[in-house]
């Protein structure tokens, strides 16, 4: 067996869908074995793998046993020559994991790999390369420090701010969304470690991998969207808890003795004064009403990158669920379809998206191939676009903190920058509110 991937999830059926669509396209042509451990999800998750995915071998949970837990439940069933730990809010490319083989077969030190991650607006995500938390690095990174100076191999080394972010390079943390690990360097450095809940654990088991003489590596040659946070973005402050909660275990673990002591206490006090600002924030914000908001806000102009039928599809399942938006037209995917309905094409996407002055743009992924998605996504991340993907049927799109459904419309996830005052009145009288639809 040469790849074993290991995703677990949690009430995110159309993320893991995606997904899981993305990984057998980049399995083609590889011997492998695709594990689902379920966390007691309440959204349909484990009937719809059974359903789509029969090969995928699936763990239901009846109990949300934590990230760690649940990782280890397949890594003692894989048989991979090497293991992969994936998020189910992420999408691969089709040459992902060939790449990866590869690069790992070239590179006989390295414990674990990682790749160039970006999120659901294009933007490169910093934690694809990290730094061990030392105390020092840890308070700088807590205290704020690091956003102040982001190219400092100082106050932002936890970001590695001073390494290419299209180089690659040692790494000494690999993100849990996408942990490629060679499978020496799992049996010397063990199971993950089932203290921590959630989040930390990936910095844990970097960490060990490097204590059992490997090396790991940031290799952006292969690329995923990770949309960050799916699985958790209800529990605002369980996820709050948790994050500070692993910084913690990590930091007493592995530096609470010496003369570290003292640099641990600085790191404490930074964490407990974070954790009380973020929930402030938090509080404000739910509290606090946005005095600017208009429902009738002007309308904005989205386009579909996609062919003819697929455009027609996608609109369709638009008008079930109004957004105010105005679909201005398509962008093609190739320069030949020049239809009545066609702005430009996908080589001419940033500069149809500045003439029409659009404010979304939607991929058909029946159409548009997730390798092409992630470049075209990557090139207009400053143009200050909302991106979204439509599924391979074009029965939901998908996008950050955002689903739409053809069997359930108003299925939106939002995540809005206020109105928190609004829905709290709307649960407090049990009565409809006005709210955008936008996510």
């Amino acid at each position: 067996m040469e790849l074993s991937v290991i995703i677990v999830s949690y009430n995110v059926r159309h993320f893991l869908e995606q997904c899981l669509i993305s990984v057998y396209k980049a399995l083609e042509g590889i011997d492998s074995e695709v594990f689902v451990v379920d966390n007691n999800s309440a959204d349909g998750s484990c009937s719809m793998v059974g359903r789509r995915f029969p090969e995928a071998r699936l763990i239901m949970n009846p109990e949300n046993r934590g990230f760690s837990a649940a990782n280890n439940q397949a890594l003692k069933l894989a048989t991979g020559r090497y293991l992969l730990l994936l998020n189910p809010d992420t999408l691969v490319e089709e040459e992902t994991f060939k790449k990866c083989i590869t690069f790992m077969d070239d590179h006989p030190d390295a414990g674990a790999a990682g790749v160039r991650m970006i999120d659901g607006k294009g933007r490169f995500l910093p934690e694809s390369k990290r730094a061990i938390p030392t105390p020092g690095t840890a308070f700088f990174k807590i205290s704020g420090l690091s956003r102040l100076f982001p190219h400092s191999g100082l106050f932002n080394r936890y970001y590695l701010g001073h390494l290419d972010n299209n180089s690659t390079a040692q790494a000494d943390v690999i993100s849990g969304a996408f942990m490629f690990i060679r499978r020496e360097a799992f049996e010397k450095a063990g199971f993950l470690d089932e203290d921590y809940f959630m989040y930390g654990e990936d910095i844990d088991y970097s960490y060990r991998l490097i204590k059992s003489g490997f090396v790991n590596y940031y290799y952006p040659g292969a690329k995923i969207i990770h949309y960050k946070g799916e699985s958790t973005k209800k529990e605002n402050l369980n996820v709050l808890v948790n994050f500070y909660k692993a910084m913690l275990i990590f930091v007493r673990k592995h530096f609470n003795r010496g003369n570290n002591r003292s640099y641990v206490f600085l790191v404490q006090t930074a964490i407990f004064f974070r954790a009380g600002l973020s929930l402030g924030k938090r509080v404000i914000l739910f509290i606090l009403p946005e005095f600017a908001y208009n429902p009738l806000k002007k309308e904005e102009k989205t386009v579909i990158i996609s062919d003819s039928e697929g455009y027609s599809r996608i609109k369709e399942l638009l008008e079930l669920n109004p957004s105010g938006n105005i679909v201005s037209g398509r962008v093609s995917i190739s320069p030949d379809d020049i239809s009545a309905e066609v702005l430009g094409n996908l080589g001419q996407l940033k500069e149809v998206l500045r003439v029409n002055k659009v404010r979304e743009v939607i991929f058909a992924s029946r159409n548009v191939n997730t390798s092409l998605i992630i470049d075209s996504m990557h090139a207009i991340a400053d143009s200050n676009v909302k991106i979204k993907i439509a599924s391979s049927d074009e029965k939901y799109i998908l996008g950050s903190r955002y689903v739409s459904t053809i069997d359930n419309p108003d299925s939106f996830n939002r995540e809005y920058t206020g109105n928190r005052f609004i829905i709290w009145l709307k649960k407090l009288f049990n009565r409809k509110a006005v709210l955008p639809l936008d996510p």
